[in-house]
């Protein structure tokens, strides 16, 4: 039993760390308690009808402002269902949810990023949709916050987590307060590595169609730089050509499994 105990107290599902941080205007509030205030588990005294409230629960990011927050003794991985919860002190008005919104990113290092989709217009796969419910964090079906699964972006674990508050790109309630953000699946046997290189090349620039170059077969993700989903297709190993006509101008990220390439689509 005490060996038990003490295995349990190396890890624990909360993230630990928060190695960068950039506020954007109307920033402040929680400034003086952070990081510790976004670390560990989220407000237990938070409920939908009472959320989350102080600066040593909360930090506002400010219009665009964004924060990174890291699991150093342990992985969120890609397990059944959603793989980890993001908390912030969404309101139940009992005639909805009073919402501030974030983009959500992940990361295996730090240094290479891939940000899950969203819908504008259920707002879908942002973070600060729905309250917390004050029961087991861990727990997707009584926890509330917004669960995110790695699964959607092919990725087996990450350490870390970027929130930015979406600013002038969505309309909501104001600016992102986070709480606390949790791992639902996760494991402390993975060891840290640089991602390997992409399997997967895209023609770049382009305009009426492209040519994707890979290495294995699979369903190939297009995101626009919003990480709004752009384009989806099969495709088979080796080289295909796939008509551009419906993806929007500007940089683009294709995703297939675990590797990603950007491009440009040119503008006519």
């Amino acid at each position: 039993m005490i060996a038990l105990i003490l295995l349990c107290g190396v890890a624990d599902p909360w993230a630990d760390a928060s190695p960068a941080v950039e506020y954007g205007p109307g920033a402040g509030y929680g400034q003086a308690y952070y990081p510790e205030n976004i670390l560990g588990p989220p407000d237990p005294a938070a409920t939908p009808s009472t959320p989350s409230f102080g600066e040593n629960n909360l930090l506002t990011l400010g219009t665009d402002g964004w924060v990174v927050l890291e699991f150093t003794d342990n992985s969120v991985i890609n397990g059944d269902g959603a793989d980890f919860t993001v908390f912030e002190n969404v309101l139940d008005t009992g005639s909805g949810y009073f919402q501030e919104c974030a983009f959500v990113e992940v990361s295996q290092d730090g240094q290479y990023w891939i940000q899950f989709p969203w819908n504008p217009a259920t707002l879908e796969g942002l973070a600060g949709l729905m309250p917390t419910t004050g029961d087991d964090p861990t727990n997707p079906a009584v926890s509330g916050g917004d669960q995110f699964d790695l699964e959607a972006l092919g990725l087996d674990w990450i350490r870390f987590v970027r929130l930015t508050d979406c600013g002038d790109a969505v309309s909501d309630g104001g600016l992102f307060d986070l709480d606390a953000v949790a791992a639902v699946n996760w494991s402390t046997g993975i060891e840290a590595s640089t991602p390997s290189a992409p399997i997967l090349v895209v023609a770049s620039p382009f305009s009426d169609s492209f040519t994707v170059t890979t290495e294995k077969a699979g369903n190939l993700l297009c995101y626009s730089i919003d990480g709004r989903v752009a384009g989806q297709w099969t495709v088979s190993r080796g080289s295909s050509t796939i008509d551009a006509s419906g993806l929007p101008s500007g940089i683009l990220l294709f995703v297939l499994d675990q590797s990603s390439f950007s491009s440009v689509k040119l503008m006519h």
